[in-house]
């Protein structure tokens, strides 16, 4: 190729020309945005937080509502159906016998415990009995609780049919001595929810067990008594049952076995002391 040819090659237009650059305007443009995405990132931030404690503030005080509403509704159900922190001690020292029925009017709050049910007034102290019992090796073990009147009928029919078939007796001489061991509907201690029962843990004699002498000795700790023990048949109006435990309260239940009452021979103490 001659050098002019190539002269011209290297002179050709367009071949040289440079990329047009950024114009100093657009480089003023860029660092505003950058200044106003700075602020938005700056800013963004507390507007996310304020909103975040606004609905927070909402959402407790909402919370908190609904809270005290449940609890006024609560306090509604307590009180229609009777229950109250205060235990009524009127029933402590209610008697039940053939000659005292439980009153028509009589109310309970029913709970239950294991596979049975009690008056919610004494399952604190019962907890309490079982537990330090197992705590000193004592295998206790409840086999009654609350009967209802229903139930109560037919457990003493069954005792005025097993009289008249094994014992020989004729129907009135049943039907009187049934209720020596198991009282006729309204006048049985278990509808008061506020007897308990107790069984060997092995089926054998309670009265000759270990349980039993551990449950004797040591049940006016937690507000129990022996309900029919052993010669105040004549006073109680029952045969000696040594699985038959009744609730009476602490105080009572000491004062009982200071000076050896049955809860009948109390209540005639109390009546005479004014």
């Amino acid at each position: 190729m001659k050098r002019d040819d190539m002269i011209k090659v290297k002179s050709a237009p367009g071949r040289n020309k440079r990329k047009p650059g950024k114009q100093k305007g657009d480089l003023v443009m860029t660092q505003r945005d950058l200044s106003g995405l700075r602020k938005a990132m700056i800013i963004l931030p507390i507007l996310i937080i304020g909103i975040i404690i606004l609905v927070l503030i909402i959402g407790i005080n909402q919370y908190s509502s609904m809270f005290d509403d449940i609890d006024r509704g609560s306090s509604v159900e307590i009180s229609n159906t009777g229950e109250d922190s205060s235990f009524d001690e009127s029933k402590l020292l209610l008697l039940i016998s053939p000659d005292s029925p439980l009153p028509s009017d009589y109310k309970m709050d029913l709970v239950s415990y294991g596979n049975y049910q009690f008056d919610r007034s004494i399952v604190d102290s019962l907890g309490e009995l079982m537990d330090a019992a197992n705590k000193e090796g004592v295998s206790l073990k409840i086999s009654g609780g609350y009967v209802s009147p229903e139930v109560q009928h037919e457990l003493y029919m069954d005792e005025v049919r097993r009289l008249m078939a094994r014992e020989g007796y004729v129907e009135a001489r049943a039907l009187d001595e049934a209720e020596k061991k198991v009282p006729m509907e309204d006048h049985s201690e278990f509808q008061s929810g506020l007897s308990v029962k107790f069984a060997s843990s092995d089926g054998g004699d309670f009265a000759e067990s270990d349980e039993y002498l551990w449950l004797y000795k040591n049940c006016i700790k937690y507000g129990f008594i022996l309900r029919y023990p052993q010669d105040k048949e004549g006073d109680t109006g029952f045969e000696f049952d040594p699985t038959h435990f009744r609730y009476v309260g602490k105080e009572n239940a000491a004062k009982m076995r200071s000076m050896n009452m049955t809860l009948d021979e109390y209540l005639i103490y109390l009546d005479s002391r004014g």
